[in-house]
């Protein structure tokens, strides 16, 4: 992962404390150097207290500012959804990303319009997550009802992958 992509994910709250260590790690197995990586990769008694603004420092080392909270989620999530679009993520995997790890941890900083999902444009992305869930769930769907549920479930997750690909075109 590139550090501005693990500076977003840390600062909206999903990188824990071992995922930061891993991620050092993997830069300096990468070449990417600096002393605070080097010393959060040393630490052997790592709590978040400590390593969270040791990994702040060590991004501000290699030239990375503290993005708003908002920004970072905007960043995150326009990585998710790309994976989404190209089929490097599991459609089902990334939007319940975008819900639980992305928009759970943003809505009191940039609450939700009319629609859940609509502080950053994932309404319609929901509105089929929501859907799916229902599928697999047993509750009642609202949409496909002329199908069989497995065939259902599949359009709700080709629905998904429409609506990534149009974010991407609208917010990108």
């Amino acid at each position: 992962m590139i550090p501005k992509l693990a500076l977003a994910h840390y600062v909206i709250g999903n990188f824990s404390t071992d995922k930061i260590i891993e991620q050092a790690h993997s830069w300096l197995i990468e070449g990417i150097y600096s002393d605070s990586l080097n010393y959060l990769v040393m630490e052997s008694n790592p709590s978040m207290e400590l390593i969270g603004p040791m990994f702040e420092t060590a991004l501000f080392e290699l030239g990375y500012l503290m993005p708003t909270k908002v920004d970072a989620a905007w960043y995150v999530t326009a990585d998710i959804i790309q994976k989404m679009a190209n089929g490097s993520i599991d459609l089902l995997e990334g939007a319940n990303f975008l819900y639980y790890e992305i928009h759970q941890n943003i809505k009191v900083d940039l609450p939700d319009g009319e629609y859940l999902g609509s502080n950053l444009g994932l309404e319609y992305i929901f509105c089929w997550l929501r859907e799916v869930w229902d599928c697999r769930d047993g509750s009642m769907i609202l949409y496909h009802t002329d199908l069989p549920r497995a065939k259902a479930e599949i359009k709700f997750l080709e629905n998904i992958k429409e609506e990534a690909e149009k974010w991407l075109i609208n917010k990108a």
